[in-house]
Formats: C-alpha cells, sequence, structure tokens
C-alpha cells in the first residue's frame, strides 16, 4: 500500500513536470514570432544548375532586345521594415574561378563574360520597400548580334553597404545568368532520322545522334552543328548550319561561316535540282491536362 502511494506521487511529479516544460517551450515559441531568430541578410535568387550557371531562357523578340527582372529577396523570420536599395553590379571574378575549376585547361569551353553592349541595368541598385522581402532587379538584354557559339553568362554579385547585410552563404550572394534566347523553333529536336556519312560514302551505316540543338540567331533563324559536331567540339565554329523558316513552310538553309570552309552543299533530285527543306507544325492539348499544349515542329 505504501509503495502505491509513492507512485502515485511520482506519476502527479511527472505530470507537474511535463506541464512545466511544456509552459516554457510556449513562451518561447511565441517569442520567435516577436523578435528576429536570424540576421536578415539579402540575397539574389539564382539556382545552379549542374554546370555551376543558372539558364536563364527569355524570348527573341523582332528588335532582339527584352527585359529579365532578376529577384532581389531579403531572408529572415520577420518582415523586412526598412527602405533598402541594394546595389548589384558585374563580378567577372567569380566567373574565372567557376571555368578554371570546371573546365581546367580546355578554354573552348570556359563561360564567355556577357559584352557590355549585350545588357544594360534600368539602375545600378534594386528597391525593396519597408513591409516588402523581395524586389526585382531589371536587366535588359541585347540579342541582335549575339553569337551562341559561345556560352554567354553574366555574373552578378551583391556589393557591400553599412544599409544591408549580403548573405554569406553560396550562390546567395552571386548570380551567373548564362543567356539562353529561344524562338518558335528552337531547342532540342529528336534526330534519329538525321544520318552522317564519312568520307561521302553511302555504302557504310550511317551515323546517328539522339538529339541536334538548334540555336537562336534572330526571331526566324537558327543554328545547328553538321554531322556529329556538338559544342564540346574546338573546331565547332566552322560547322554551323544556318536554318531560316520562311512563313512559306520551307527551310532556307546555308553555312554559317562565310568562307564556308566545310564546303556545305545542298543535295540534288533527279532533276538535278536543289533539294528544298521544308518544315511543318502540329498542335495538340494534352488529354489529361487541358491547359498544356503539344507543339510539334518536323524539319
Amino acid at each position: 500500500m505504501i509503495n502505491l502511494i509513492k507512485w502515485k506521487n511520482m506519476k502527479n511529479y511527472i505530470v507537474y513536470f511535463i506541464l512545466l516544460l511544456t509552459l516554457v517551450l510556449t513562451g518561447a515559441c511565441n517569442n520567435e514570432w516577436v523578435e528576429e531568430v536570424y540576421v536578415q541578410n539579402v540575397g539574389l535568387k539564382a539556382p545552379v544548375n549542374s554546370k555551376g550557371v543558372t539558364d536563364v531562357y527569355l524570348r527573341y523578340q523582332a528588335n532582339g532586345e527584352v527585359t529579365y527582372r532578376l529577384p532581389v529577396i531579403v531572408g529572415g523570420s520577420t518582415m523586412n521594415e526598412r527602405d533598402l536599395d541594394v546595389a548589384i553590379d558585374v563580378d567577372p571574378d567569380t566567373l574565372i574561378g567557376l571555368n578554371e575549376a570546371r573546365w581546367k585547361q580546355r578554354e573552348d569551353l570556359y563561360f564567355q563574360l556577357l559584352d557590355k553592349k549585350h545588357y544594360e541595368f534600368a539602375s545600378p541598385t534594386c528597391h525593396i520597400p519597408a513591409g516588402e522581402c523581395q524586389g526585382l532587379f531589371d536587366i535588359k538584354f541585347k540579342f541582335s548580334g549575339l553569337d551562341l557559339v559561345d556560352k554567354w553568362v553574366l555574373p552578378l554579385t551583391i556589393l557591400d553597404s553599412d544599409s544591408y547585410d549580403p548573405n554569406p552563404r553560396k550562390n546567395y550572394r552571386k548570380a551567373l545568368l548564362r543567356v539562353m534566347p529561344f524562338n518558335d523553333y528552337s531547342g532540342n529536336y529528336s534526330a534519329v532520322n538525321y544520318k552522317t556519312y564519312l568520307n561521302g560514302s553511302e555504302t557504310d551505316a550511317p551515323y546517328v545522334k539522339n538529339y541536334v540543338m538548334m540555336y537562336v540567331v534572330d526571331d526566324e533563324t537558327l543554328f545547328f552543328y553538321a554531322g556529329l559536331f556538338d559544342e564540346t567540339r574546338q573546331d565547332r565554329k566552322g560547322y554551323r548550319i544556318k536554318a531560316k523558316f520562311n512563313n512559306n513552310g520551307t527551310v532556307t538553309l546555308s553555312p554559317a561561316d562565310p568562307n564556308n570552309k566545310m564546303q556545305f552543299a545542298l543535295g540534288k533530285d533527279d532533276f538535278n535540282n536543289e533539294i528544298t527543306a521544308s518544315y511543318s507544325i502540329t498542335e495538340s492539348m494534352d488529354a489529361i491536362r487541358p491547359y498544356l499544349m503539344h507543339r510539334t515542329i518536323i524539319i
């Protein structure tokens, strides 16, 4: 009987202890909603891919200009209560470090610093008003004349200031924007019927590729690499074929190299006429997701 009473008393102590601990924890949680738990700092929203850059896909406009709005975010557990003007500028050193770490001695594969003539900042700072946790930094890209034979990157960083704290974590203070313009015909094409013969011989089995990438030249023109060439080849620049999509359903093919060192020529039909390339487009709505359209281009 005495042991039973002691056990009941002990159970009461345990219950009281749990209630007291719950009150303490609840009070601590309530304080977290009032006071800032983390240091409020500013970062760029530009998550990197497996190559260490952020692919930015922008539609090519007829005048070659398009504006991209880079999000600038204030981190923390409470809302920003100050007006902030976050200074942002180009940071070539980060791009140099990425190239050396990723590509080593293959300088032909290096990401290239985007030339100043191909971009323009609307303002040197991004304004984030009090009561907001995000602002947008406007960058006008000028794609006219931009040769995508190279991989162009615009490296940005948040500059130091006494009025805010840049995010110290990797890939938050900086952004490496790889600009990728696209038009109605660009993208990765299935290429199972794109056959390559060595030395012009059609008696041997042809080489095939699973895909061929179409890169933008302007709003109606693309280029792709001839045969088995791709962007990993050092001599790729001289082996590009331009494809201009015409309104009558034909495609005008020509060498991108004005000297035509690869000796590009169109084939002949049985009547000795140049074979004309053509294209067709089919569109259909997805049977399950009616908001999704499937658009297929066949050249």
